[in-house]
């Protein structure tokens, strides 16, 4: 078999060639290193740029078709790195069949506030004279070009694309892949710019996982599997293959920005698809808390093949535990392919774990990060508001509000929230004259979901607020932090933005239960000057006790109190004197164990 490196794009319009530079600015294309790379962004506007970091995809340490992207108030803006094999008439040259099984081996990070956007697979190919559709997905007759534009989407916003298209969007299937459930889509593409040039029809196919938490940004990804299982379904692609690559996208009509780096992109080509041959999904629990690497490295297996896995945690992380396909807490465990297996490599925060998932949360700079959003207009209740930024402080000015407590919206998307985890939020914030605001850790689109929300009452003085939460739901590896200013018009300053992991060691001693989070009735407040103030009700008649802890365990404050059940209770840490920063209250009373994070402020 031959290993060979790709990314991918849409169809751009720009100089091909083979070059020296490997900085890219403007639309083009061009080869690096024997792999087709392009970058192409709509009418060139705003400021992008593509640099090209990849080698032949051959060695050890080989990296394929790697690349790194850069853009900002761009339209819909474009980055592949990949393989082409035909020419764009479609008329000659091989099929996929005939170039032989491919699989992609990747690795990327990327950030972008835009909720259309994907990272995946991308390329082109061509139905064979006798199979070119003649109807659009109302079952309307209408003629269509040879062409089919194709997406295998492993990451995307909150938009997905797949249920777009210019008529329709037409479920087709479903098959499980590399260990993901994904549904297999067809949409219609009228008039618009193809291979072939512009005002053409042409079918897009898409692969899109059915859960948001199968969504990842690593992994291998068996290319050809997709393509025999989209046969099964009708979805054929019988003619000359064009390309195959990976691809990162971003769309807004107000601005697109981001930035992405691919450190793997290695395809392997050749030989064929082995229907015996079982795959091997490893998955991380929480997201980016560790690796996992396989020994032998494929995309699936031959039955009976011992597969080693092995886990590494990242600093500030503990591994705990294999589950699925394997058992134990040893870091290495051996795999036997029997059967498509999936397996979860969990870890837990080590003390002094500290890891803000919050970006930009100290708001630093004169205005709005990209890692931040403010929703306002049309689409929220006619809303006005404009963000100000200074000393660590972002002010929201707001001018008009909706009906609706959305409405205007400080939003923070792409945030990763897994199952069973522990968290907390912490923020400070004031506003010109008393009033409160709605915060919620929600799905980013679809149902917006809410995982955990809380409403606060603000003063004219900066004040720290917290809001522990377990995530019972399914993970979500793009969920959305928002404060809901709506219902008042007066301004708001919000500051130290964090989420924490939950303490699962030194400190916490027992961990609250997902219904206990749920209805905690714990409420911490800290004012510069007066201290930590904890407020609850207990849960049941009898001793409560509540401590002060620093981050490293230590005991600062703690007291006993008498309580009667259902009865509101407070106490108050430290006083002027107490330093400013990150601090844990714990809560126990009628057999429940509270906690929660807080900064103290200057």
């Amino acid at each position: 078999m031959k290993r060979i490196t790709k990314a991918l794009c849409m169809v751009a319009v720009g100089c091909s060639l083979a070059f020296a530079q490997t900085e890219w600015t403007t639309s083009r294309t061009g080869t690096h290193n024997g792999y087709d790379y392009e970058l192409w962004s709509e009418n060139n506007a705003g400021t992008s740029k593509m640099t090209l970091t990849g080698d032949n995809g051959s060695g050890a340490n080989a990296k394929g078709g790697t690349f790194t992207a850069q853009w900002s108030n761009t339209l819909n803006v474009l980055f592949r790195s990949g393989k082409k094999y035909s020419g764009t008439q479609g008329t000659s040259g091989q099929t996929h069949k005939q170039i032989g099984n491919m699989s992609i081996d990747f690795d990327a990070t990327w950030s972008s506030p835009d909720n259309v956007k994907m990272l995946g697979v991308y390329g082109w190919a061509f139905y064979a004279q006798g199979s070119i559709p003649t109807r659009d997905e109302n079952n309307t007759s209408r003629s269509f070009s040879n062409q089919i534009e194709y997406y295998i989407i492993q990451d995307r916003g909150s938009y997905n694309a797949a249920t777009g298209g210019d008529t329709r969007s037409t479920v087709k299937g479903e098959a499980t892949i590399d260990g993901i459930l994904y549904e297999f889509r067809v949409c219609d593409r009228i008039g618009r710019h193809s291979l072939q040039g512009s005002n053409t029809n042409f079918k897009q196919y898409f692969s899109v996982p059915k859960s948001t938490g199968s969504h990842r940004t690593k992994g291998v990804i068996s290319v050809s599997k997709h393509f025999e299982e989209w046969e099964k379904a009708g979805m054929l692609m019988d003619g000359p293959f064009y390309e195959v690559a990976l691809k990162v996208e971003s769309y807004s009509t107000s601005g697109a920005s981001g930035s992405a780096t691919v450190t793997k992109n290695l395809l392997t080509v050749g030989g064929t698809v082995n229907p015996n041959n079982f795959a091997l999904t490893t998955n991380v629990t929480p997201s980016g808390a560790g690796t996992v690497t396989r020994n032998p490295n494929a995309a699936s297996y031959a039955p009976g093949t011992n597969v080693q896995l092995t886990a590494a945690a990242e600093p500030g992380w503990t591994f705990t535990g294999w589950s699925g396909g394997a058992t134990g807490t040893g870091t290495t465990v051996s795999v036997n392919m029997n059967a498509e297996k999936t397996v979860t490599a969990t870890f837990t925060p080590a003390e002094g774990n500290t890891t803000n998932l919050i970006k930009d949360g100290n708001f630093p700079g004169t205005s709005l990060t990209t890692n931040w959003e403010l929703h306002t207009g049309e689409y929220y209740g006619n809303s006005s508001a404009t963000a100000s930024v200074s000393g660590g402080r972002a002010t929201i000015n707001i001018s008009s509000i909706g009906a609706n407590a959305w409405e205007p919206q400080l939003v923070q998307p792409g945030i990763a929230l897994d199952q069973g985890m522990n968290y907390t939020l912490t923020f400070s914030a004031s506003a010109t004259a008393a009033r409160s605001i709605e915060i919620l850790l929600q799905e980013s689109g679809g149902e917006y979901t809410t995982y955990t929300s809380g409403k606060f009452d603000l003063g004219t003085t900066l004040q720290s607020f917290s809001l522990p939460f377990t995530m019972t739901a399914a993970s979500d590896p793009a969920a959305q932090l928002a404060f809901n200013l709506g219902g008042s018009t007066e301004n708001v300053t919000i500051s130290n933005v964090s989420l924490t992991y939950g303490i699962t060691s030194g400190i916490c001693l027992k961990n609250p239960t997902a219904s206990a989070a749920k209805n905690s009735a714990m409420r911490v407040l800290a004012r510069s000057g007066s201290g930590i103030n904890l407020k609850f009700r207990a849960a049941g008649s009898g001793d409560a006790v509540v401590k002060l802890y620093s981050l490293r365990g230590d005991v600062i404050s703690s007291a006993r109190m008498r309580t009667v059940a259902g009865r509101d209770y407070s106490h108050t840490f430290g006083s002027a004197k107490l330093p400013s920063g990150f601090y844990l209250v714990e809560l126990r009373s009628g057999g429940r164990v509270e906690q929660a994070r807080v900064v103290a402020p200057k």
